[in-house]
Order: structure tokens, then C-alpha cells, then sequence
């Protein structure tokens, strides 16, 4: 879980209880994003396009990154029938042109990109969704399933609902849960997040008891794969 600690102290880091590992950043260690480009951007960028289309469909909307940031991310939105009536995909692309600093870790992605389902999709939803994925390459580190990145520290709210951190889980959706095999990237298969927005009282909760925990909760509460801003609190 990586918290923000904008008081220039040194960087922390900490076990919780729950055993995740808590990364603390300070002001020192959040570079700014660099502007310019990846060598191979457009010839990855051919490659998820052909992908996308082919899994998800046409886009019916692209949200451009307007500056040309490293990496370009922009966040592209499908209608999928095959979902439901109205449900809305939303997957960055371009977070996968550079590898993440897994620190030579085996067995962790070194690219990913973050899908999200929703009803009514917002721009306010691709920001985030693009300030998560610049976030591993700003901070040079990385992000895996069952992650949470809080928005904020304190966490603030997002999009006005009761959720304020993000928790990354493996995709829900049967027909999203194999893209990896078929996007790779420089010999990287291209593992997807699927952003599940969670309130403080579930992130501590995962912190204590560990991530099983919230996927109890999940069960137990039929926990939908479309965001639901109206979503109250579990714990």
C-alpha cells in the first residue's frame, strides 16, 4: 500500500499487521513526471490498438493525455452489450510501454495496464485512472494486484462518493482475465488491474487482517464489478 508522507521525511517503509508492505514517500522521492517520448510508443501502442479492438470493440471515446508525458497514457472507453445494458469499460494504454522497477522480483509483472467498469463514465474517472498508472514510473516502483494506492494522505475523496483509495484485484470479468496472453509487450506479457475503489474502514481492515479479508467481504456482499458510487461501506 503506498502512502504519501509530504513532510520530506525520509522514505519509510512498514509491515501491517494484515502483512502488507506500506511504502511512504516523501517529497524528495516523487519525481515529476518527464515529458517526451518511449522508443517504441507507436509500435506498442499499434499493438494494443489491434488487441483492444479485437477483446473490446470500437472505442466509443479516447480521453488524451494533451501533454506527451512518459509514458503517453491515454484512456480509452468501450460499450461491451455482452456486460449488461450501459456497462462501460475504461483501460489505460500506454502505461505498459515501460517496465515497472520490480527490483529483479520473479515473480511480479513488469507491465500492467488499469481497467475499470462503470455505468457513467467521467473524466474525472481517467485522470485517476492515469495518475495511477504514472504513479509506479514516477516513483520508480511498482504495482501488482491486491495493491492499494490511497488517494491522498490523508485520503480524500473520490469523485465525491464515501471510497478514497484504490485497490487493485486480477479482473473479475471471465472474458478479461486471459488479455495478458495475448497483449505482450518486448517479451512481457501485459498483466490488467482491474481499480476497485475502497473506503478507509475496508483499506484498514485489509492492513489488519490482510487482503483475504476484503475478498470475504466481497463474497459476502456480492460485490458487483461495475462501480457503484452509491456504494456504502462494507466494514
Amino acid at each position: 500500500m503506498g502512502l504519501f508522507d509530504r513532510s520530506g521525511k525520509k522514505p519509510e517503509a512498514d509491515v501491517s499487521p494484515g502483512g502488507s508492505t506500506i511504502h511512504r514517500y516523501s517529497n524528495e522521492d516523487w519525481k515529476q513526471t518527464q515529458i517526451g517520448f518511449v522508443e517504441k510508443s507507436a509500435e506498442y501502442g499499434k499493438i494494443r490498438d489491434e488487441i483492444y479492438e479485437r477483446r473490446f470493440g470500437e472505442a466509443t471515446q479516447v480521453w488524451h493525455e494533451v501533454i506527451r508525458l512518459v509514458p503517453h497514457i491515454d484512456v480509452f472507453e468501450y460499450n461491451r452489450p455482452k456486460l449488461g445494458d450501459g456497462v462501460c469499460t475504461l483501460v489505460t494504454s500506454g502505461m505498459s510501454d515501460l517496465p515497472m522497477n520490480t527490483g529483479h522480483k520473479p515473480d511480479v509483472p513488469r507491465r500492467v495496464e488499469i481497467i475499470f467498469y462503470c455505468r457513467e463514465p467521467r473524466k474525472e474517472y481517467s485522470d485517476f485512472m492515469r495518475w495511477l498508472a504514472h504513479f509506479p514510473h514516477d516513483l520508480k516502483t511498482w504495482i501488482g494486484a491486491f495493491h492499494t494506492i490511497p488517494n491522498g494522505n490523508p485520503p480524500e475523496s473520490l469523485w465525491g462518493t464515501e471510497m478514497d483509495t484504490a485497490f487493485f484485484l486480477p479482473p473479475l470479468v471471465k472474458a478479461d482475465q486471459n488479455l495478458s496472453e495475448e497483449l505482450v509487450l518486448d517479451g512481457d506479457p501485459v498483466e490488467f488491474l482491474w481499480l476497485t475503489p475502497l473506503t478507509s474502514r475496508e483499506c484498514d481492515l485489509k492492513l489488519t487482517q490482510g487482503a483475504n479479508a476484503i475478498l470475504d467481504l466481497f463474497q459476502q456482499h456480492k460485490h458487483p464489478f461495475v462501480f457503484d458510487p452509491n456504494r456504502k461501506s462494507y466494514v
